[in-house]
């Protein structure tokens, strides 16, 4: 009895075991099978369509259309013309009844219309014009003032005026519109000068030039040539070692007694060495100097030399601008 137990006990264990190991053998399998087809999966890659938008028009505007009747009639034909339209909120007044015409007797046949001498204008009564706010008229001789005239009108008294252009081979790299700014800077002062006025153009390059011997009144001819004088005026490469600078050109000026000198230059001396002493003599005399640059800075040299034969003549000293 003993023995068939143990038989039978051995069996039930062996039992157990093969069905466990069958199971985790069956799991073990799948497993593998499945890793081994992870790369044949077949798939199909759908693109879905957007839907159509449908365009929307804007509605055209109904065209009225416009049909005449034709009506056959032996009568001539009769337009009067009436308002019964009510007041209006935009100052025109309608008439509150239909308009009664006096026509006497007609005659379908005949052309129907107002005569002229059956109605007879009523005068209108006069009203005053009254002008609250009058417009101001400019006059048209009213011009813009440059900063050269506004300096030349403080002067007292008649003044006897030289007008000096820089014209020397520092000159030359100086664009031309540049210097016919200037230019015309100066040939609009010419035209608010007074009768009793005398002017006239200086130039320094190699030589210092003067346009007339001696001072021109202030006319209109004399201005049209003056002015046609400076727009021809250009700087020229000079031959020489060095050019006249300004300080000499104020030594030639001072000699013809001028009021007021308006010298345009870069400031550069042809000595290299500013002469402060020599500066302070052009300036000591009683000529004003009115001084003009363009493209320079404030602080250049030539600037500052400028500016300082401006102050220390009771002059003025103008950086042209844009």
């Amino acid at each position: 009895m003993l023995s068939r137990y143990r038989s039978s006990k051995a069996l039930v264990v062996s039992f157990t075991l093969h069905a466990i190991v069958g199971v985790i053998g069956f799991f073990f399998w799948t497993s593998e099978q499945f890793v081994a087809h992870q790369d044949s999966i077949n798939a199909v890659l759908m693109k879905v369509e957007e839907p159509k938008r449908k365009r929307m028009n804007r509605r055209k505007r109904p065209q009225v259309r416009r049909q005449k009747a034709n009506v056959q009639t032996n009568q001539p034909a009769l337009k009067i013309l009436t308002s019964n339209a009510p007041a209006t909120d935009r100052g025109v007044v309608s008439a509150a009844e239909p308009t009664q015409f006096s026509l006497g007797p007609m005659n379908l046949n005949d052309n129907v219309g107002l005569s002229t001498g059956s109605v007879t204008p009523q005068a209108m009564p006069q009203m005053e014009r009254v002008i609250t706010n009058p417009i101001k008229k400019v006059d048209p001789e009213e011009r813009r003032k440059s900063r050269l005239v506004k300096f030349i009108e403080r002067q007292e008294g008649p003044q006897q005026i030289i007008y000096c252009v820089d014209l020397s081979s520092s000159m030359v790299g100086l664009k031309p519109r540049k210097l016919q700014r200037i230019l015309r800077i100066m040939s609009n002062s010419l035209e608010f000068l007074e009768p009793h006025d005398q002017f006239n153009v200086c130039t320094f390059s190699e030589e210092v030039q003067f346009y007339q011997p001696d001072f021109l009144p202030v006319s209109e001819a004399n201005i049209a040539d003056t002015t046609a004088y400076l727009e021809g005026a250009k700087p020229v490469k000079s031959e020489r070692y060095s050019d006249r600078d300004m300080l000499e050109a104020l030594q030639e000026t001072h000699n013809r007694g001028p009021t007021i000198v308006v010298l345009f230059s870069d400031g550069i001396l042809t000595s290299g060495i500013p002469d402060l002493k020599a500066i302070e003599e052009r300036a000591a005399s009683d000529i004003r100097i009115f001084t003009m640059a363009i493209d320079m800075a404030e602080d250049f040299p030539g600037a500052v030399l400028l500016g300082m034969l401006a102050t220390r003549s009771e002059g003025e000293f103008w950086l042209v601008r844009r």
